[in-house]
Parts: structure tokens; sequence; C-alpha cells
């Protein structure tokens, strides 16, 4: 995965203007096309007495560990000392998901991809011939494609019969004024996770909605994040708000994939 992001940053960096204006700027000590990876020890899932996190095993090939109260404060000592112990999965890694995204698209510019972007190529239909798409309409015009790859999560249900629905997230952005705080590590707790980035925010999830195709922020979101998050690191009490934002998981009714 190292050796992919850096092919997408090296392409990003090399991208013409026309790439170019896909980036964001220079900030928290990262170049325009740098995704902030992180690969500073996997991550961890904490476990309380008697919580989901407590009574759940990974598969055997995922190369967790089962560490005690004691080894997993070794790892992260802000955890609250009513964690009983956690699963470390040592290999893990993250990137910021919107740089990601950025550089991505400078990245395919560089690569000769030409995007059309904008209100003018939103899909409106796809025809269909022998399980294969003959036509995609968009709002100004009409292609051919010899592949084609749907990509448009829960919407797509708006160009397929397919049983998706939303699952809406609410999540926040946090940085502690602390220079000596120390997270290391993505946290995953049984209604939390913990991420943080490599510009130094703390990002903070999320909650499941089921059928909610809005965007919106609301003060439940909120406090439930912040109180699990707060559970389970106690010195997020004293961060400060940065940002906070909602977005939609596409679901099936039973959760799994659709094949066929």
């Amino acid at each position: 995965y190292a050796d992919w992001v850096r092919e997408v940053e090296d392409l990003a960096r090399s991208a013409p203007a026309e790439g170019e204006r896909y980036l964001g700027d220079a900030e928290g000590g990262l170049a325009p096309w740098e995704v902030g990876y992180r690969n500073s020890g996997g991550f961890v899932a904490p476990a309380f007495a008697g919580d989901a996190v407590s009574g759940w095993a990974p598969p055997e090939r995922s190369g967790a560990v089962w560490l005690d109260d004691l080894q997993v404060r070794e790892l992260e000592p802000g955890l609250h000392p009513d964690v009983v112990g956690g699963w470390w999965f040592p290999e893990d890694a993250s990137v910021d998901a919107r740089r990601l995204t950025d550089s991505l698209r400078a990245a395919c510019v560089a690569a000769g991809v030409h995007l059309l972007v904008g209100p003018d190529y939103r899909v409106t239909a796809l025809e269909l011939h022998g399980g294969r798409c003959g036509e995609v309409t968009t709002a100004s015009a009409r292609y051919a494609p010899a592949d084609l790859l749907l990509a448009n999560g829960a919407w797509m249900r708006d160009l397929l019969p397919l049983p998706l629905q939303p699952h809406k997230g609410q999540s926040f952005a946090l940085r502690h004024p602390d220079p000596h705080f120390r997270l290391d590590r993505v946290l995953f707790g049984q209604d939390t996770y913990i991420v943080p980035k490599a510009d130094g925010r703390i990002v903070v999830g999320a909650t499941v909605e089921p059928g909610l195709w809005d965007g919106d922020v609301t003060p439940q979101g909120t406090v439930h994040c912040m109180n699990a998050a707060m559970r389970l690191l106690p010195a997020l009490a004293d961060a400060t708000v940065l940002e906070s934002w909602a977005g939609l998981r596409p679901t099936t009714p039973d959760k799994a994939p659709l094949l066929g």
C-alpha cells in the first residue's frame, strides 16, 4: 500500500496545471500532493468489560494480537483506566481521505485521464444491453464507454434497481492544545473511532443513522460521538473542535455485498 501511495503522490506532484487545480494548499507540514499516509504501529481496538469489543475475535488471517490492560496502555497511555485490553492490528496504516481524493484527481490528469466534473456531467441514465452498459447519458451529452465503473455510493439506486439505502454518519475533527498529547494509533471502540492525522488533526466518528439522506450535523449526533470518544480517550475533553460534517454510507438490507 505504501508503494501505491508513493506512486499517486509522484504522479500528482508532476501533474500539469489542469491537475494542479485539484490540489489543496501545503499545510500541517504536508506538501499539496501528499496524502497524509501514516504507518505508526497499526490500530488498536480497546475493550471495556462486557462491551462488544471484549466479546469479539477477529479472523485469524488478520494478524491481530490480543493485549491485556497493561500491554495496551504501553501502546496508548491515554486510554481510559477502565479499558481491560484490546486487539492490536500492527500492520494497518491510514491516509487523509480528502487529501487522497485531491491527489488522485491530479494523478489521473498526469496519467492522461480527462476528467469531466460538474453539473453538466451528472449521469442521469444508463442504457443496458445483455448485462453491459452501451451508453451513459449525462445532463449535457451521451457517451458509449468501452468499460464502466460506477462509484456513486447510496445514489447508485437512482441508476440501477438495487436495494441500497444510506446510513448517515456524523463526524468531527479536533486538535489538542497540549504539545505533549500523545495518540500514535487509530482507535476503534464499540461506538466510536479516533484517527490521528499526519497534519495533527484528530478525526472522530461516527454515528450510524439508517435511511437519512441529509448532510446535517445535529447536537444529538455530535454529543453521541463526543461522549464515546472521551470515554475511550479522556484527554479529548480538552481538545478544540475544528469542523464537523456528515456523509452517507451505501448499505444493503443485510449489510452484505451485492453480487451477480
